[in-house]
């Protein structure tokens, strides 16, 4: 076989090839095999493939082989309009210089000869309907080529070919990255729903943003109001570990300038732009090449009459870094990234709006609980500290934090309904009389219906108080008040709290009753668990204690006064009152 028959029989498989291409899994695969293929069927040495962008007008190159350095080369860019490349994407046909050495484009190959001696170029330009997408060259092609070859007609028209796959792949992986994004958004919303925990909302934001912009890394910067600076508060993608307790001056950097002017910025080479602020990638070890920075607009809402005033605010801003292809970021890049950063500066405004609500919830149940110490100057602190021995306990059980949590504010509740009995009562320093302790052992209904009448069960953060308001004094042999509740009919807030309701009550200092030791405590609990106490709910007090989260009146040094000691006249479980 001649070697013109053995050059077009390669030039047929290689058409026969380029109808798979679209078997590769990804774009970079593609670009692989495709100058594979073109350096096989000419035969060249090296080749390398780039492509068009059109936002920079530069082209990149994506694909290079037989050519030393090669990891280097990629992703590397250079003028669209310039050299061979230039040239032949203008005409929009094939260019070959069969003398390098003599060619009028001897500037723009001066660094292709640094890592390859050039005889021979072939440059391929890939164009749909005047439109570049790109360019092949292949080096060093066999000496018996030449610019008015048929082979290398054969060439130019398989790199036609190729224009077509590569229009195919660009389409079908465009669709796929589109139905990537879209599903992306779909789950940072769905998260919305499912946790307040803004830092994982955040990280999740950012770590799609990373793999969905393609890009190195991404950040999202807070105003410290304190300072008046930006604080670093999540980064995702390389060089996260290291890149901690970060702060950028107000109005430095490209991110302040972004800040402060609630404009989006994107810039493909830093080192060109005077705004850029390199101390963080002097600190971090990072090396920032091109940025995109939008900021972090949220609505400020001011609750007056029946709505909220909505007024837009920047809290900060958020950056991507270094696209790893190469390319810039283009308009669908920044409109999605301002999505996301839109997402991000809600998850932290809702997050600050639940921080300010529960707070000002924490603060009503504290005034109300504080109201009912001053009722009954005797248990000042007893709501408190029920709460955290009922917080301790919840926890050992292993309860969820959000289970905790309805368990940290409904026993703070649990005495409320004492604002309802008489001061003649609670302030008594003698054992009650009968009909006195009939009158307390109402205090469970009696919040209860505090609850009720002032709306707060409807309260999410409510939902699940009543039982320790109304259970606290039951018992599991059914002989407590006020239902008479034996067994599972107590729930595990009502057990929960019933311990650590005695527990408080036997430690403390009452004027009927001297404080006892923490052991005795234990001694009594143990002894009536199963009977009057859940046995799981006093073994996780006396675990709790053991591990130091149990700490009594006087251990708090919360005692106002040391109480006349005085001998109960009446046998009863006097702490049950408490």
């Amino acid at each position: 076989m001649s070697l013109r028959e053995t050059r077009f029989q390669r030039f047929v498989q290689a058409m026969q090839h380029a109808d798979q291409l679209l078997t590769a899994t990804a774009l970079d695969d593609l670009f692989e095999q495709m100058l594979d293929l073109m350096v096989s069927a000419t035969e060249a040495e090296a080749g390398t493939l780039a492509l068009y962008d059109e936002d920079t007008q530069t082209l990149v190159i994506r694909a290079v082989t037989g050519l030393s350095g090669a990891q280097r080369l990629l992703n590397t860019r250079g003028a669209a309009s310039q050299g061979l490349a230039g040239d032949a994407l203008r005409r929009g046909t094939a260019l070959f210089v069969a003398n390098a050495s003599r060619d009028p484009y001897q500037d723009w190959i001066s660094d292709m000869a640094a890592v390859l001696p050039l005889r021979t170029v072939h440059c391929q330009p890939l164009v749909s309907q005047g439109r570049p997408l790109g360019c092949i060259h292949v080096f060093n092609l066999p000496d018996t080529l030449s610019e008015e070859s048929e082979e290398l007609a054969l060439i130019n028209l398989l790199g036609s070919r190729l224009v077509s796959e590569l229009e195919k792949a660009q389409i079908l992986a465009e669709a796929q990255r589109r139905e990537r994004r879209q599903q992306a958004l779909l789950e940072i919303v769905s998260h919305l729903t499912t946790t307040l925990d803004r830092d994982e909302l955040l990280n999740r934001i950012m770590s799609h943003a990373c793999e969905l912009l393609n890009v190195e890394a991404t950040s999202i910067w807070l105003r410290d109001s304190a300072r008046d600076d930006l604080v670093l508060h999540i980064a995702a993608g390389s060089n996260r570990e290291r890149i901690v307790a970060q702060r950028v001056p107000a109005r430095h950097g490209i991110i302040g300038h972004v800040v402060a002017t609630g404009e989006t910025v994107a810039v493909n080479d830093v080192s060109s732009d005077p705004r850029f602020y390199r101390q963080i990638d002097a600190s971090s070890g990072f090396v920032t090449r091109s940025i995109l920075c939008v900021p972090l607009k949220a609505p400020r809402i001011q609750l007056g009459d029946a709505r909220g005033i909505a007024e837009e605010r920047i809290i900060g801003g958020a950056q991507a870094l270094n696209p790893r292809d190469g390319a810039g970021f283009a308009a669908d890049d920044i409109a999605l990234f301002e999505t996301l950063a839109s997402q991000a500066a809600t998850v932290i405004r809702l997050a600050q709006l639940y921080a300010e609500v529960s707070a000002l919830s924490t603060r009503i149940i504290d005034a109300i609980t504080g109201a009912i110490d001053l009722k009954d100057p005797y248990t000042r602190g007893h709501s408190q500290r029920v709460s955290d021995f009922s917080v301790a306990i919840a926890e050992e059980l292993g309860l969820s934090s959000d289970e905790v949590y309805r368990v940290r504010i409904a026993s703070k509740l649990h005495d409320v309904g004492k604002i309802r009995v008489p001061d003649r009562i609670l302030k008594k320093r003698r054992p009650l009389t009968d009909a006195e302790f009939a009158q307390m052992r109402q205090h469970p209904e009696y919040g209860l219906e505090f609850l009720k009448e002032n709306g707060l069960l409807e309260l999410e953060v409510l939902r699940d108080s009543w039982t320790a308001l109304s259970q606290h004094h039951e018992r599991l042999d059914g002989r407590g008040y006020p239902g008479g509740l034996s067994g599972d009919e107590i729930s595990l807030v009502g057990r929960i709290v019933a311990v650590a309701d005695v527990f408080d009550a036997i430690t403390s200092h009452r004027p009927y009753q001297p404080a006892r030791s923490v052991d005795e405590a234990i001694s009594i609990l143990r002894s009536l668990a199963g009977v009057e106490f859940d046995s799981d709910c006093v073994e996780a007090l006396v675990r709790a204690r053991a591990r130091g989260l149990i700490h009594t009146q006087e251990e708090r040094g919360e005692r106002d006064h040391t109480p006349k000691r005085r001998r109960p006249t009446r046998r009863r479980s006097v702490w049950m009152a408490g």
